[in-house]
């Protein structure tokens, strides 16, 4: 393609967009121009304010003001930022923004071990089929106000991979998060209808592979046509392999699947 897409980056829960700043610069360098919006959901707001829908809403709102200027976008979801994704661009794709009238669109969805679900369904929809809802609580116990903590997020999103420095400047941004919005529903699928990759790992603990193996699944059974790149990686791969996960998101925008 002669220009790059822009980027919208959907962080994961618990994080915030500075957990992300040493991605987005090494992206920037490639040439792309890169948002990464704060969701609603992890304002830090006490009791929680937010939830799935405001958050979808939020990134919606974004992604349709650049491609109402023509622009055409690659979206990078990270772990719950794909459940926010997957409605929040339904619709949004240039085939049907073109069928409408409309300029620029969504031309890609790069997954990175994040969620991918159907309408109608939630995140803990995915614990329970794994059988792990048992361990929700101890492992994220929940607060009167709403709010839960990961006991161990380093263990969780690092599993020992990173330098301890790098783990201890990313925990300085991991705020609370409010559990409701693991139980809310999306509202789109948006994976039937742009191309899409997914970033597939195998020493992850904040969604386990069993989790992500679930749903591709689901998507296998539901005619989406997804590539799926598999990393003995943890649940933090932008930082712990993030030349790979810039090389992702250059094949994602050049992607020969992808509708310009």
């Amino acid at each position: 393609m002669s220009s790059l897409p822009s980027i919208v980056l959907v962080h994961g829960a618990w994080h915030t967009p500075p957990n992300y700043q040493s991605y987005v610069d090494a992206l920037r360098r490639q040439g792309f121009e890169v948002h990464c919006p704060r969701l609603p959901t992890c304002s830090g707001a006490s009791p929680p304010t937010a939830s799935l829908p405001e958050d979808i809403a939020y990134v919606r709102e974004i992604v349709t003001s650049l491609v109402d200027k023509g622009q055409h976008v690659l979206m990078i979801f990270h772990s719950y930022g794909g459940a926010v994704g997957g409605s929040a661009v339904e619709g949004l794709s240039i085939s049907e923004r073109k069928a409408t009238g409309k300029p620029g669109g969504v031309i890609h969805l790069l997954n990175l071990c994040g969620y991918l679900l159907r309408a109608n369904t939630s995140v803990f929809d995915v614990i329970r089929e794994a059988g792990y809802q048992d361990l929700v609580e101890e492992y994220m116990p929940t607060a009167p106000d709403g709010l839960c903590s990961v006991t161990d997020p380093a263990a969780a999103f690092f599993s020992g991979r990173a330098t301890q420095e790098t783990v201890d400047e990313a925990l300085k941004s991991v705020v609370k998060f409010p559990i409701k919005a693991l139980h809310d529903v999306t509202t789109g699928y948006a994976w039937k209808t742009i191309s899409a990759t997914y970033i597939r790992t195998l020493q992850d603990y904040g969604v386990p592979t069993v989790y992500q193996d679930i749903m591709l699944g689901k998507a296998q059974e539901d005619g989406v046509s997804l590539k799926v790149k598999t990393f003995d990686a943890d649940h933090s791969l932008f930082i712990t392999e993030q030349e790979e996960m810039v090389k992702a998101a250059v094949e994602a925008a050049n992607d020969e699947r992808n509708i310009l």
